[in-house]
């Protein structure tokens, strides 16, 4: 990612300035920049509570029990982010394409931290790149998945969850459908929630499902 900025020494900078094409230019850069920092707070708000939900023991292996809850590894625990993630963003979404851009703020700055994550975990520079791509892939696939399985019958959402969330733990039908119920309960809670309370307060989900 770039950061805008005016280049040139003085001359070219009093040249942008003084053209109607350049003053159009400064405008967009400024109205950016400011755009940034009005979402910027709430992103923080809403990144610290999807992160908050998703280290919840109750949805690991080690609180669940062996092949019960989702793998406590980087890519569980990924999967587990990216459903609250979703959830966020398809609350937002909700309210219209003036949110659009807050939604990819929030969504550059969870892959940012990832990003972070990785390295500070020693993986390579090269390893990190390609996995943070990856991971951002499958994020939209996952997305997809569980929005689709939200408004079909039963059985599509759990096995979304299934295949994405579960991984290889294999769990039993009644954990899928404890987390299938959950997802469903706090994405009404979440629509149940005016959007002010949701940027100010941050985003409220159903109690963790017992496994």
């Amino acid at each position: 990612m770039t950061t805008p900025h005016l280049a040139g020494d003085n001359r070219t900078s009093r040249f942008v300035l003084s053209t109607k094409a350049g003053y159009r230019a400064v405008i967009a850069l400024l109205k950016s920049l400011f755009g940034r920092n009005r979402h910027q707070a709430a992103v923080l708000r809403l990144y610290a509570g999807i992160v908050e939900q998703a280290r919840h023991p109750a949805f690991y292996t080690a609180s669940a029990g062996e092949g019960r809850g989702v793998p406590d590894t980087v890519e569980g625990r990924f999967e587990v982010m990216a459903l609250h993630a979703w959830l966020v963003m398809r609350r937002l979404a909700a309210e219209g394409p003036d949110f659009a851009a807050l939604n990819q703020a929030l969504f550059d700055h969870m892959f940012t931290d990832l990003d972070f994550s990785l390295r500070e975990l020693g993986a390579s520079e090269m390893v990190v790149g390609k996995k943070v791509k990856d991971l951002g892939t499958h994020f939209y696939g996952r997305a997809d998945a569980y929005e689709l399985g939200l408004k079909e019958p039963v059985p599509a959402l759990e096995a979304a969850l299934d295949r994405n969330l579960f991984g290889s733990t294999l769990p039993d039908g009644p954990e899928v459908a404890a987390v299938a119920a959950y997802v469903r309960a706090s994405a009404d809670r979440l629509g149940a929630m005016p959007l002010a309370d949701v940027l100010a307060r941050g985003p409220v989900f159903a109690a963790p499902p017992i496994l």
